[in-house]
């Protein structure tokens, strides 16, 4: 007999920010443990890609900019009874405080904060969270821990991580439970764009192995905490970031 308690068999889960890096890993990963996932970004071909490499069958494709406050209404009115979500949409910006600008600042909170409040609310207020149901946040190492040029981002990982846990609280009595991640450097192309080698050299060797970390090693955290093997974890923040905090 075989025996998986992270099988997420006749689960549907959504999946925010699926058409590349830790988003598809999730998706893809997921799959294999025979969740139905509903994939969303804004680039169609792209999340088309992510269905490509998934296993099982009724996956659906819903292309979706989450700071179009219209797009997102008409995402939510076509979502099914949701048992799970990993929200992973974001974008990466260095901006160091002397030269910011607000508007490049306030994109940053609007993808990465503003734009999960909008998809929450709605997918509470329409009751699509089933009861019993894992929502997983993607925050970052650098909600608690400054890199340079990396302070806005952080700050709006930081209003996600305090966002994630008023939720648990607040849902409680449903039994929905709410949980953030922190990655540190993951070998995606968001992460790596625009460094040089050596820098990207340099930079590893501050992570106890020696490497940056992969999207499907963050995907099989994300993946334990939407399952039911996680049904006594809610309101907690997980680093994984392969030492680069100890």
């Amino acid at each position: 007999m075989s025996y998986n308690p992270m099988d997420l068999t006749g689960k549907v889960i959504l999946v925010t920010g699926a058409s590349s890096g830790i988003g598809r890993a999730i998706a893809i990963e997921c799959s294999k443990l025979g969740a139905t996932c509903i994939l969303t970004a804004r680039n169609m071909e792209r999340l088309h890609e992510t269905l490509a490499a998934m296993e099982g069958n009724g996956h659906i494709v819903i292309a979706t900019d989450l700071t179009d406050t219209n797009a997102v209404t008409e995402l939510v009115e076509q979502l099914p009874k949701l048992d799970g979500a990993s929200l992973n949409a974001g974008v990466v910006r260095t901006i160091l405080c002397r030269y910011a600008k607000i508007e490049d600042v306030r994109e940053l909170f609007n993808i990465h904060y503003f734009s999960v409040v909008g998809l929450m609310t709605l997918l509470l207020k329409k009751r699509k969270l089933a009861q019993g149901s894992s929502v997983v946040m993607m925050s970052s190492i650098d909600s608690h821990l400054h890199h340079l040029g990396n302070g806005f981002y952080g700050a709006a990982k930081a209003a996600l991580s305090y966002y994630t846990l008023q939720l648990s609280k607040e849902l409680k009595e449903k039994r929905i439970r709410f949980n953030s991640v922190r990655p540190g450097m993951i070998e995606t192309p968001m992460t790596t764009v625009d460094s040089g080698e050596d820098y990207l050299e340099k930079d590893k060797r501050q992570y106890l192995y020696g490497r940056y970390g992969k999207p499907e090693e963050v995907a099989h955290l994300v993946a334990y905490l939407l399952s039911d093997a996680a049904v006594w974890i809610t309101g907690s923040e997980f680093t994984i970031d392969g030492g680069v905090s100890v």
